[in-house]
């Protein structure tokens, strides 16, 4: 459809890259059904290790998420918990137990659960990690010093001595259910930050392109571009995305791979306001930052343009005349331009 007779038809960054890497290599995607069962192959075996890419980072956001909700139980049990043994204790003064001495056993546990914690963050690298345990550093050591300085012996004319041990024991039960949570607070991290050294991924991330439940698409309806870009990172506050390819890892960036990583940072910049200053295009052995400036959305235009020419008057031919490109090409089999 030529422009100003109706919408404008919208293409995909993926198809977008496709044309990139050859015009006729796109224009033979549309019909996939034609390909040979080697060829599928091939492409189904880029689609797992993509799948494996978006499960792990899922499973990054799912464990910070879910040890994060851990340590707020643990915060909320452990100070329940604190307030409930001093009630309990300043009762057991009733009955002529030592309470000075039950309170400084329990403030030194508190204390080597803060010493521990210390140990924990010197010896990890993760900078969000390092300012969780710090956090729970503090709220041991302050609940532990609480404990040890305090022995008063409030509402102790009120209860029985047996109201006493009852009140300890929730106290015992509630230190133990926020021992739990603060288990699997750690486990979560812990899984979580092996995720991210194996993905080396440090910066927060904000979306993740998955299989099994497909997130928003971004569209720019003004361009008529759409795609999901494998994942968009939170650096300084902007918003910049980045595409994963898993097969050989060239010598340089590859222009088809360029443009589809500049056709995300145009849809970041129009879904957030705000225009990244690059994209990240990541190699098994290699990464690169595409920078992204007008010269490169203006790329991204004129290569539209050409699509939805093609589109129209479906004359289209190879760009290119390297054999070992056609050679690599998944619609070789089907391409009657192929170089021999």
């Amino acid at each position: 459809m030529a422009e100003g007779e109706g919408p404008i038809p919208i293409i995909s960054a993926s198809d977008l890259e496709k044309y990139g890497y050859c015009p006729m290599s796109w224009w033979l995607s549309i019909g996939l059904s034609n390909e040979k069962e080697e060829d599928k192959k091939v492409l189904a075996t880029g689609q797992e290790k993509h799948n494996s890419l978006s499960q792990d980072l899922t499973s990054i956001l799912e464990g910070e998420s879910m040890a994060k909700e851990s340590e707020t139980i643990v915060l909320w049990f452990a100070i329940a918990a604190t307030l409930i043994s001093l009630v309990g204790l300043s009762l057991v003064f009733k009955a002529d137990l030592n309470i000075g001495l039950i309170m400084g056993v329990i403030a030194l546990i508190w204390i080597l659960a803060a010493c521990y914690f210390l140990y924990l963050a010197e010896t990890i690298s993760h900078k969000k990690t390092i300012m969780v345990y710090q956090r729970i550093i503090l709220i041991f050591a302050i609940v532990g010093a609480i404990i040890g300085v305090n022995s008063l012996t409030i509402l102790e004319q009120y209860f029985s001595p047996e109201m006493a041990e009852i009140m300890l024991a929730i106290s015992l039960t509630w230190l133990v259910a926020a021992s739990y949570f603060l288990y699997r607070s750690l486990k979560h991290f812990h899984d979580a930050m092996k995720k991210r050294q194996l993905r080396k991924v440090k910066e927060k991330i904000s979306y993740v392109d998955t299989e099994d439940k497909k997130p928003k698409l971004f569209i720019s309806k003004k361009l008529g571009l759409s795609g999901r870009p494998d994942y968009v990172l939170v650096i300084d506050e902007g918003h910049i995305p980045v595409e994963v390819k898993t097969g050989r890892t060239p010598r340089g960036p590859l222009f088809s791979h360029i443009l589809q990583t500049a056709a995300y940072c145009i849809l970041i910049d129009e879904k957030y306001g705000e225009a990244p200053p690059y994209g990240i295009l990541r190699y098994d052995k290699a990464e690169h930052e595409i920078e992204y400036d007008e010269s490169l959305k203006d790329l991204v235009i004129t290569k539209l343009k050409e699509m939805r020419n093609i589109l129209i008057t479906k004359e289209v031919h190879r760009n290119h005349n390297k054999p070992g490109k056609c050679k690599n090409c998944s619609r070789r089999s089907i391409c009657q331009e192929r170089l021999d």
